[in-house]
């Protein structure tokens, strides 16, 4: 027992020892920073010394923004001049503190060039050149396929026009640099693209986004233009009822926007997947490309708010959902931002007014459908809609509304004695109203022989009551 007390007692010892000992030490206030960065970009900065976190770290980014970062950091900081910036740090632990300062020059962005090259070459040969007009000592330079975000090919800066050298895979390449000693936070695209043709056989076109269309609110397929192909026209094929199985549902020629409107899908019902195919004057058809699966929103009444549950979307790579509300006719409104892991949401906005919603999300690169720049960004799913809380369809027996479907005109009855004045409101899933009509008598007639083919919304307010219903216009 004596033993054993004798060693708890020195080991005791040696941990207090050992304690004192630390907190006695020098504290430090180095920091890493990279020594340059382009104006308006994130660089890195970060406490590097043996100050505990629970230590006071005073920072002076000399005019920088603090884009994240607390405490020791790290931290992401952009300057919005160029010039040489001091950093400044001082620590202060218990009874000590230390001060430490680095400069880092913020210089202009990397110089604009054009890529060059491209072109066609027979199936099997060696491929064709592509490069840059010009570029910068201490600059990297990246080519991207067909709005990849993983570069296809890479070079330093030589100070003269570059050649990446020769190329066989068929697509539009673009080029982004960057200077090698910043962090890397943002990159400068460089003017134009160079579009590889391969002849004897016909090209997968690359599918962009599949979304939703307001003006039509059908599914949009888009697609890249490529210039100087021999292709004919675009197929454009949607998944069945079975899996894997897809059925050719749009054909779309060359010369024509590259885009196309789905009228034979209904986005409220469900998402759908699509992919897209080109067939060159001769009749050969390519291979088929990636499919891409649109966004389907279901908005339901919750007990604190509305429900809000979609499908993730299919098709390339995203960090964010964002979403976008509308109460009544009012503006739409972004209200929250999730990540892309995420596919459901409530909205604790408790309304007595109808909400209507939709889910974006948005590509790094834009869509070009045209030979111009990329005008097509985001992918938006269906226009989601949840009536006012409390009030549940088809629940007031004494008003009929009839046919539904509707083709033509769209009937309001009132089985009901007495007062019958408030009025008759129609929108589209999306909340644009199409008809603001005073309630004066027991029936109300409403042409609708001008709306698009879709489901609407019919509210009635009368007698400090509402009652809302769905309506399909054939």
């Amino acid at each position: 027992m004596k033993k054993i007390f004798t060693f708890f007692v020195f080991i005791t010892l040696c941990l207090m020892s050992n304690r004192l000992s630390a907190e006695n030490d020098s504290i430090t206030c180095t920091f890493f920073m990279y020594p340059k960065a382009p104006v308006g970009c994130y660089t890195y900065v970060s406490y590097q010394g043996n100050a505990p976190g629970s230590a006071t770290f005073n920072w002076n980014f000399d005019g920088g923004v603090i884009i994240s970062g607390s405490g020791p950091g790290p931290y992401y900081i952009k300057w919005d001049t160029i010039g040489i910036k001091t950093v400044t740090l001082n620590v202060i632990y218990n009874s000590q503190s230390c001060n430490s300062s680095r400069t880092i020059h913020i210089i202009p962005l990397p110089q604009v060039y054009s890529v060059t090259g491209g072109g066609s070459y027979q199936y099997g040969g060696q491929g064709v050149h592509i490069g840059l007009s010009g570029s910068q000592l201490s600059c990297g330079y990246y080519l991207f396929l067909n709005g990849s975000t993983q570069s296809f090919a890479n070079m330093e800066g030589t100070g003269n026009a570059l050649d990446f050298g020769l190329f066989t895979t068929a697509g539009t390449y673009t080029c982004k640099a960057k200077f090698d000693s910043t962090s890397g936070a943002c990159m400068t695209s460089m003017n134009d693209s160079a579009v590889v043709i391969v002849s004897g056989y016909v090209p997968t076109p690359y599918l962009c986004i599949v979304t939703y269309d307001t003006a039509s609110q059908k599914n949009m397929v888009v697609w890249n233009k490529y210039s100087g192909q021999h292709i004919a026209h675009f197929n454009v094929y949607r998944q069945t009822y079975m899996e894997n199985q897809y059925i050719k549902v749009g054909e779309v020629p060359f010369t024509n926007f590259s885009t196309y409107v789905d009228n034979t899908a209904n986005p409220v019902i469900m998402a759908y997947k699509y992919e897209l195919s080109a067939t060159d004057s001769l009749g050969n058809e390519s291979a088929k490309s990636s499919y891409h699966k649109t966004v389907h929103l279901e908005v339901s009444p919750g007990v604190t708010g509305f429900n809000l549950i979609w499908n993730a979307y299919e098709g390339f790579t995203f960090s964010t959902y964002k979403i976008h509300r509308k109460l009544g006719t009012g503006p739409w409104q972004l209200i929250d931002s999730i990540a892309n892991d995420n596919i459901s949401y409530t909205d604790l906005y408790v309304t007595t007014g109808m909400a209507f919603y939709y889910i974006e999300v948005i590509r790094i690169y834009p869509c070009n459908p045209s030979l111009k720049s990329g005008i097509y960004e985001s992918v938006i799913s269906n226009v989601g809609t949840s009536a006012p809380f409390g009030i549940k369809e088809n629940q007031n027996p004494e008003i009929l509304v009839y046919p539904n479907p509707a083709r033509q005109y769209l009937n309001i009855l009132i089985n009901q004695t007495g007062q019958t004045t408030g009025s008759i409101e129609l929108y589209s899933m999306d909340g644009r109203k199409y008809f603001d009509k005073e309630l004066t008598q027991s029936k109300t007639v409403l042409d609708i022989s001008g709306l698009p083919t879709g489901l609407y919304l019919l509210k009635i307010i009368r007698d400090q009551s509402m009652v809302v219903r769905k309506i399909f216009k054939e």
